[in-house]
């Protein structure tokens, strides 16, 4: 298994999980940072640029790019390493499961963006309207 009992390389076969999806959006990054540095076969810059893209796309359907963040942080999605040989270049993708979504975020012609959620920016809005009254069960179980 390795050179020592601390150095072991587990393989393992994960088993079928539901649920399963069959249609995916895919972003692609490249090992380019966003000042346009070229990071020689870096397949961390280019997996951030996957995740960005995908922000930067799911922002255009209404959410903000901190619920894009944290939906892309627990969504269950598909990041690979995609290509390495094409050096100086290390592509990675982030696949997403269209399914998950309430609306259809595949891409459609020019300019046809359907709108999405949307964060609302009114300061009235972020009132609570709580009253401190809510209702309460008994464990009937319990003393």
């Amino acid at each position: 298994m390795g050179p020592t009992p601390l150095h072991v390389n587990p393989i393992f076969e994960i088993g079928p999980v539901e649920p399963t999806f069959s249609e995916w959006l895919v972003f692609e990054g490249i090992s380019v940072d966003e000042s346009g540095r070229q990071h020689f076969l870096d397949a961390t810059v280019a997996y951030k640029r996957a995740v960005l893209n995908a922000i930067d796309y799911l922002h255009k359907f209404g959410y903000s790019k901190e619920q894009a963040y944290l939906l892309l942080s627990c969504c269950p999605c598909e990041g690979r390493i995609s290509g390495i040989v094409d050096a100086p270049n290390a592509v990675a993708t982030l696949a997403i499961p269209t399914a998950i979504f309430d609306q259809d975020i595949r891409p459609k012609a020019a300019g046809k963006v359907p709108v999405g959620p949307r964060v609302v920016r009114k300061p009235d809005v972020l009132k609570c309207s709580y009253d401190g009254n809510l209702p309460t069960t008994k464990n009937p179980g319990s003393s």
